[in-house]
């Protein structure tokens, strides 16, 4: 499946799960961040834009995107950290913890197993 028909449809998911979340109440939310926060982020250039995170995903990992969650000060530690679940071409599922600003892979999670690896910046 090629890059823009994962973001395509990574996209459109992501929006209609934040259309549910805007028609919920406060108490249904996942964790996570609006919606206008993270566009502001995006825009001002505090966050890097989630298609430009999942093109430097993919130049390291390659695989099907299953969920994305974006979520602000996250653990106090990095700020904004985008958390990939994805399916590798093995049928592995990883789950990675990526800067929002800098595209760094801090954390992986592979399977179930629960191993962890920390990585430096691509």
């Amino acid at each position: 499946m090629s890059l823009n028909r994962i973001f395509l449809r990574l996209a459109a998911a992501f929006l209609l799960g934040w259309a549910a979340l805007a028609g919920g109440t406060a108490q249904a939310a996942e964790p996570g961040v609006d919606h206008d926060r993270a566009r502001a982020a995006v825009q001002s250039g505090e966050i890097m834009a989630l298609h430009d995170i999942l093109a430097r995903v993919h130049e390291r990992y390659q695989g099907r995107v299953l969920e994305v969650v974006l979520r602000d000060q996250e653990e106090g530690l990095h700020g904004w950290v985008y958390e990939i679940r994805m399916f590798t071409p093995e049928d592995v599922l990883l789950v990675l913890r990526v800067d929002a600003g800098t595209a760094t892979i801090l954390k992986i999670r592979r399977g179930k197993t629960n191993a962890t690896d920390n990585e430096a910046a691509p």
